[in-house]
């Protein structure tokens, strides 16, 4: 069975960040994927802080961050700019379910605070989400 990447581009209304969120299985072969989305986001957007989100990879190998990591650094298109999101140690499974709410509701709020939408009180959902 193929392990296989997905990436989400997100650009905010001002032009000034642009999230990747990777999703799925990010492995040593296929990271080489995220190369020219990196060096499309700043040649779109040479000005905006892009950040390439891994907190959501199900599958992350440890060689696999560090030559993206690599690649960002010693390729002249990716200035200093561009910054990895690397998810902490990996829960038990009952504790992942939580940390993958938590992730969502998180990056819900970012949203909205990059959007300038109002972002409602945590109390609930932080609740729900636990």
């Amino acid at each position: 069975m193929q392990r296989k990447i997905s990436a989400l581009v997100e650009v905010d209304l001002d032009g000034r960040y642009v999230r990747v969120s990777v999703t799925g299985a990010l492995t040593r072969a296929n990271q080489q994927a995220l190369h020219p989305v990196l060096r499309r986001a700043r040649a779109t957007l040479p000005a905006a802080t892009v950040s390439v989100d891994l907190t959501c990879v199900h599958e992350l190998e440890p060689a696999a961050a560090d030559l993206l990591r690599r690649a960002v650094e010693h390729d002249e298109d990716l200035p200093e700019e561009v910054e990895i999101l690397v998810p902490e140690a990996e829960p038990a499974e009952p504790a992942a379910a939580a940390l993958d709410a938590r992730r969502r509701m998180r990056a819900s709020i970012l949203h909205r605070r990059r959007a300038g939408l109002p972002v409602p009180p945590p109390g609930s959902q932080l609740h729900a989400a636990s």
